[in-house]
């Protein structure tokens, strides 16, 4: 196995917005009620069973989905692992416009819709680094975010916000917090063991693709298998498997 994420993976952006969005709803309701039918996929999408039906057609027609008339969607392998990746984008864009820019719950949403087919793989990782940082730099961390919220609940915008005036460890010369001894190098999981990605520690060009393949903050990461030679890692990213050399997957943090 090789330090990629899934071979022969169809981008994100490949298809419309529409046709991923049927197949982000299509998987949605397969993790919710097993099954998706046409016209529950056309009341989450807000269209007619007749256009469900025309996207249908042509998902089924390019390999993405399998479908026959009265019968029940099912996505194909190809289908599936691009909703999930879609899913997984939706997901991560709903918790940095909420929790780190503190856009309301309704428009994150929403725009995370927008955002999740265009947004390049580039911008996508930056995105995800800076997650990590406000959440993890002693000098951002949870303090920071609860500033900035302060900040936009109350529209001051000016640079005297009184939570800079707070002790900084980071200034004041003391050692950062000791590190989370339940914060773990993903090489050192064993095969059915999981845990929830901190930090990529891995550098470009295998950074992007990681995050791109879904390697986001907050995904449960599992290790489902291991190579005879104990040089790679078969990796689930909540159901869609990636194949990652043990050198790479030391560089990458979750919390069992």
């Amino acid at each position: 196995m090789s330090s990629s994420s899934s071979r022969g993976a169809t981008p994100v952006g490949t298809l419309s917005e529409s046709l991923e969005d049927y197949l982000e709803i299509i998987l949605q309701l397969q993790q919710e009620k097993r099954v998706a039918r046409v016209r529950d996929i056309a009341l989450r999408k807000g269209v007619s069973n007749a256009s469900v039906s025309n996207a249908l057609a042509r998902l089924d027609r390019d390999g993405f989905v399998r479908h026959e008339a009265h019968e029940f969607v099912e996505l194909t392998p190809r289908g599936e692992e691009l909703a999930r990746r879609v899913l997984l984008r939706h997901e991560f864009l709903v918790s940095f416009l909420r929790d780190v820019l503190q856009v309301s719950a309704e428009t994150s949403e929403t725009d995370a819709c927008a955002i999740e087919h265009q947004v390049s793989s580039e911008t996508l990782e930056r995105l995800a680094s800076f997650y990590q940082f406000v959440n993890s730099c002693p000098m951002a961390g949870p303090g920071f975010l609860e500033a900035f919220a302060s900040c936009c609940s109350s529209g001051a915008r000016s640079a005297g916000c009184q939570a800079c005036d707070k002790p900084c460890p980071m200034r004041d010369g003391d050692d950062a917090s000791p590190p989370d001894p339940h914060v773990v190098p993903l090489a050192s999981l064993q095969p059915g063991e999981s845990g929830t990605l901190m930090r990529l520690g891995v550098g470009s060009p295998l950074r992007e693709r990681l995050v791109d393949a879904g390697f986001l903050p907050n995904v449960r990461l599992e290790i489902t298998r291991a190579t005879p030679d104990g040089r790679a890692l078969r990796v689930s990213a909540q159901g869609a498997q990636f194949d990652l050399d043990r050198a790479d997957a030391a560089a990458v943090f979750v919390r069992k």
